[in-house]
């Protein structure tokens, strides 16, 4: 619970799942660079999908 709270550990805890669910997708072999907003919803978990892209931008900003 606390490294939910930390804000370092939480975004490796994202990323690790992120990386988890690109697995799944059938896009593992695709740079996170030449993904579209497309494929990151089209797998299993479309839902996540929407939401990490409706909050892609705020990610962007609070890594710089």
């Amino acid at each position: 619970m606390a490294a939910v709270r930390d804000p370092a550990k939480n975004i490796f805890i994202a990323s690790e799942y992120l990386a988890q669910l690109k697995a799944e997708s059938g896009f593992v072999d695709v740079p996170p660079e030449d993904m579209t907003r497309e494929q990151y919803e089209s797998s299993g978990p479309q839902a996540y999908g929407r939401l990490f892209d409706g909050n892609l931008d705020d990610a962007g900003r609070a890594l710089r």
